[in-house]
C-alpha cells in the first residue's frame, strides 16, 4: 500500500480506537479545510503528560492537507490554549508537501521529539509465524480481564481493559498455569487488522509471550480476511520492535512527532 494511503487509514483508526476506548471527557474534533487544514485533533486539559505516547493533547497531520498554510500550525495552538493545554505534540505521517509541513510546525515553536523514534510496521505476507514458549495463550472475555485486574496490576493497560467486549475487538492473555502474565489485543477496522495493547509482567519477560501473542493475533486476522496486519511501538522498545520484525513485520514509515510546550514558547 501506498504510504499516503496507508497514514491516512491508521488516522481513520485512531480516531475510531479512541471513540471506543477513551474516556467521554476527551475532547475530539475532525477538521477539514482553512485555517487548519485536514486533520484529526483531540484534547484533554487532564492528561499533559511530558511523553508523546501518554499525552492526549495531540495533532494528527497526514502531510500539508488542502486548507494548510503557514499560519494553520498557531490557529491550532489556540485550540489547544483555550482548553488550558501547556503541553501538545503534533504527529506527522506521510503525506503532500512534508518539508512545508516541518518548516511551519518549527516556525509556529514546535521542536521535534528525537530521544526515540515511532516507526508504523506491516505484515502483508501470508504465512506461520514460529514461536517457542512454555506458556498457554488464550482468547478472554471482558469478564476474564476484570478478574485478572489484581493480578496483572500495572501490566493491564486501560485501553485493554476499556476495549474488552467492543465489536471488532479481540483479547488475549497469555498464562503460566492459571496465573494470567502478559496481555494483548487486535482490532479490526476497515481491512485492517491492528495489533495492540501488549505488555508482559516484568517477572515473565523473555519467555516467549509476546511472540505468540503475536501469532495468535495474526491468526486470527487472517482467518477474518484482514488483508493487511498493522503494529505501532517505539525504537527504544527494542524488545518489541524485534519481535514484529521476527513475525514478518517491515517498517512502513516512521511518524515524526512534534512537541509544543507553552513554557518553552513564553
Amino acid at each position: 500500500m501506498d504510504k499516503v494511503d496507508l497514514s491516512l487509514k491508521l488516522r481513520r483508526l485512531t480516531a475510531w480506537l479512541d471513540g471506543r476506548c477513551q474516556p467521554d471527557g476527551l475532547i475530539r474534533r475532525q477538521l477539514h479545510g482553512a485555517p487548519f487544514g485536514d486533520c484529526y485533533v483531540t484534547i484533554d486539559p487532564d492528561r499533559q503528560d511530558p511523553f508523546a505516547s501518554a499525552n492526549m493533547n495531540r495533532v494528527h497531520l497526514c502531510g500539508a492537507a488542502m486548507g494548510m498554510g503557514p499560519d494553520s500550525v498557531g490557529h491550532l495552538i489556540d485550540l489547544f490554549a483555550d482548553e488550558g493545554v501547556r503541553r501538545f505534540f503534533a504527529w506527522l505521517s506521510p503525506g503532500p508537501d512534508m518539508d512545508a509541513v516541518r518548516g511551519w510546525l518549527e516556525a509556529g515553536g514546535l521542536s521535534r521529539i528525537r530521544r526515540t523514534g515511532y516507526p508504523t510496521l506491516c505484515r502483508i505476507q501470508r504465512a506461520p509465524v514460529r514461536f517457542k514458549t512454555d506458556l498457554e495463550v488464550r482468547e478472554v472475555s471482558a469478564v476474564d480481564i476484570e478478574l485478572a485486574r489484581g493480578e496483572l496490576g500495572d501490566t493491564l493497560w486501560p485501553v485493554y481493559a476499556t476495549s474488552a467486549g467492543k465489536d471488532g475487538f479481540f483479547h488475549y492473555m497469555a498464562f503460566d498455569g492459571g496465573r494470567p502474565v502478559a496481555i494483548a489485543a487486535l482490532c479490526v477496522f476497515e481491512d485492517v487488522g491492528y495489533l495492540m495493547a501488549a505488555s508482559t509482567a516484568e517477572p515473565h519477560r523473555k519467555r516467549g509471550a509476546q511472540q505468540a501473542l503475536i501469532a495468535r493475533r495474526i491468526a486470527q486476522a487472517e482467518q477474518l480476511g484482514c488483508a493487511m496486519l498493522v503494529s505501532e511501538t517505539l525504537y527504544m522498545l527494542e524488545h518489541s520492535f524485534r519481535n514484529l520484525q521476527r513475525a514478518g513485520f517491515h517498517e512502513a514509515y516512521e511518524k515524526e512527532v512534534y512537541e509544543w510546550n507553552a513554557g518553552s514558547n513564553a
